[in-house]
């Protein structure tokens, strides 16, 4: 998760030119700099948000999911990459507008339409986030996606259980960049003249309380403490989440998929292969008859 700590870095670079902007308020850079910095760092933060979602979503089933985890991913990032160029060149504009002493409504309004379009993009993110939450939770699958997308082994009754840290993280993740975002567009439209832009406080608490929050959660819910091996795609489910009858069996392999040691099928699995007796065969069928 790489986009986090870039993210991370942009905002102290930010501050730190924000810093150096009061001590020289005359300093066209310094004033450039804390700008478009503080402006494009939530961007990082928002993206790193649908990437956990698109990670997520084949792990506890993808039946549950509207769309592809790939085509969240790459729906929002794109999303997510177009209001942050808008945001930069806006305030790139503005910035220099200003210390030109010339109008910066054109700059301005560029800034306030990439900040409004972040907030649409992350709405929607909400809606379907909550909305796979629900049916993952209420074992509402689309009945369309399970017989076309879906493996067998992802159509098991699975549980958002130990993933419920991680939704935590990302909603409050989420809901800090919307308040920021809601408070710079409320800035912006007053003018670089205004009353909330000319009181710190409000850029303290409304800006940068919510971005160390944004960022801070992921220390208590790293998402790497998550997506460990053993949760990924590639012909698992975690055996934790898997019971018949109310007993755990173990991780479901297909395809002939062996365990650490390379000696055979994992231990608690079931197998199927043209060597397998009759009676083991009837056993494994009728196990996995359990899942469907």
């Amino acid at each position: 998760m790489i986009i986090l700590p870039i993210g991370g870095s942009i905002e102290i670079i930010g501050w730190a030119a924000r810093i150096w902007s009061s001590q020289d308020s005359l300093n066209n850079n310094a004033f450039l700099a804390q700008t478009v910095t503080l402006i494009i760092a939530p961007a990082f933060f928002s993206a790193a948000n649908y990437v956990i979602l698109g990670k997520m979503i084949p792990i506890i089933g993808s039946q549950y999911s509207r769309l592809s985890a790939w085509t969240y991913t790459i729906i929002f990032v794109i999303c997510d990459v177009i209001s942050l160029v808008i945001q930069a060149i806006g305030g790139g504009m503005a910035a220099v507008a200003e210390n030109m002493s010339t109008s910066t409504d054109l700059g301005t309004h560029i800034m306030v339409g990439g900040i409004v379009f972040q907030m649409a993009s992350m709405a929607l993110y909400v809606l379907f986030g909550l909305e796979f939450a629900w049916r993952a939770t209420k074992k509402r699958p689309f009945k369309k996606r399970i017989a076309t997308d879906t493996p067998a082994f992802d159509r098991a009754p699975l549980s958002l259980g130990k993933y419920k840290g991680l939704i935590f993280a990302m909603f409050l993740s989420t809901l800090m960049i919307f308040i920021r975002s809601i408070y710079r567009t409320i800035e912006l439209l007053q003018g670089w003249t205004g009353y909330v832009i000319t009181h710190e406080p409000f850029f303290d608490c409304l800006d940068g309380v919510p971005m160390i929050i944004a960022i801070a959660i992921f220390t208590f819910f790293h998402p790497m403490r998550y997506f460990t091996k053993a949760d990924t795609i590639s012909g698992a489910v975690p055996k934790e989440d898997i019971t018949v009858g109310g007993s755990p069996v173990g991780s479901l392999v297909l395809n002939g998929q062996r365990n650490e040691k390379g000696n055979g099928p994992a231990s608690g699995s079931v197998g199927m292969s043209a060597q397998s007796k009759p009676k083991n065969a009837s056993a494994a069928s009728s196990v996995l008859n359990g899942f469907r």
